[in-house]
């Protein structure tokens, strides 16, 4: 291998004399040494240190690469079958075959050439022709016939097959992991922008409501921080109860007052419509109250409700009736200043006859 890679360097088959070749054992001796080889083995496989001089004889009188194309020619056997990977059993035997053809053009040249020329021709295609060198196990296996090489090599193509089945299944897994980071991703997308068109419906709907509902109604907007504050954090502590569409919590104020929070199942199906279905509640019970609160203010003592109609009517058991008129000024001179306004035990609520007389002249008068 060393003198195939000398030859690849410097285009010289061998040493060019004895010094160089005694230097080169030296050196290979020194190398065996620190890799804890006994350095013996040197002198005892070449226990001739010119056999690795360039000499006449050696084959043909060849001793570089340009001697060797004027004996056989630019191409030769070798160029068409020692390229590439010849590791395989079928490449190397066609590779062979073609070196035993160029051995046999080189001994026709001189019958007294001895076996240097077979060696030549090893040399050359595995430092010449063959692009990978002799340096790569595959080349050094086949041409050269190191069998350590060889065994190293089978061991790479063993060591690759056991490899060939990891890289099937980190592949298979990385194809996988990426498929569910898509798919993740898509599902992660369409929930972001489902959400989004929900707050951007949300946000039209409180800004109109603010704007329409809060001023008539007499409500006051909360921050959801201030309600997490009053009910402390929604804390099962001030559960009162629960219906189909949320949880009531008990709840105090930053000013004491007392109140009662509604906490919706389902925000983003229905929260703003049942908020809306809150608000108009609130709103319907406020015009209650108002409309008892004028009819026990009327002026026609017949159409004020008694007490348990009053209360019967804020809590929606019967109808309020619908006023004839609309409630007369207090000022007005045609009434009896000694005439009550509030809601009557009795129906009548007669003082005296002349009230009484008065009262009903007043309702003719109305008629």
């Amino acid at each position: 291998m060393g003198i195939a890679q000398h030859l690849r360097e410097t285009s010289m088959f061998q040493l060019p004399n004895a010094n160089a070749s005694s230097s080169c054992l030296s050196d290979f001796q020194a190398k065996l040494s620190a890799m804890s080889i006994d350095p013996s083995l040197v002198p005892f496989c070449f226990n001739n240190s010119n056999q690795f001089v360039a000499n006449a004889s050696s084959c043909v009188g060849i001793f570089t690469t340009q001697d060797w194309t004027e004996k056989v020619g630019p191409i030769t056997p070798l160029q068409t079958s020692c390229k590439g990977d010849v590791s395989g059993l079928t490449q190397c035997s066609s590779c062979l075959d073609a070196g035993q053809k160029v051995t046999s053009q080189l001994t026709g040249l001189d019958p007294n050439a001895n076996s240097k020329c077979f060696y030549f021709t090893c040399l050359y295609a595995a430092a010449i022709v063959n692009e990978f060198g002799p340096m790569d196990p595959r080349t050094a296996g086949c041409m050269l016939g190191l069998p350590l090489t060889g065994s190293a090599t089978n061991k790479t193509s063993k060591s690759s097959s056991k490899d060939r089945p990891l890289k099937l299944v980190f592949g298979f897994t990385g194809a996988v992991i990426g498929a569910l980071l898509a798919i993740g991703l898509i599902l992660w997308y369409r929930r972001w922008h489902k959400k989004r068109k929900l707050n951007a419906s949300h946000e039209l709907y409180v800004s109109s409501f603010r704007t329409s509902v809060l001023p008539n109604s007499g409500a006051k907007w909360f921050n959801l921080s201030e309600l997490e504050r009053a009910t402390q954090g929604f804390s099962q502590r001030n559960f009162i109860g629960q219906g189909t569409y949320g949880v009531v919590y008990k709840g105090i104020l930053a000013d004491g007052t007392t109140v009662a929070v509604k906490q919706m199942h389902d925000l983003d199906s229905q929260g703003d419509d049942e908020f809306s279905n809150e608000g108009g509640r609130t709103k319907r019970v406020m015009e209650r109250f108002v409309l008892v609160g004028i009819l026990c203010a009327h002026v026609m003592v017949a159409f004020r409700p008694t007490i348990a109609d009053a209360l019967r009517m804020l809590e929606g058991d019967i109808d309020i009736p619908k006023l004839p008129d609309r409630p007369m000024h207090w000022a007005m001179k045609r009434l009896d200043p000694l005439t009550s306004f509030w809601c009557s035990s009795s129906s009548t609520a007669v003082k005296d006859q002349n009230d009484q007389r008065f009262r009903h002249k007043l309702s003719v008068d109305y008629r």
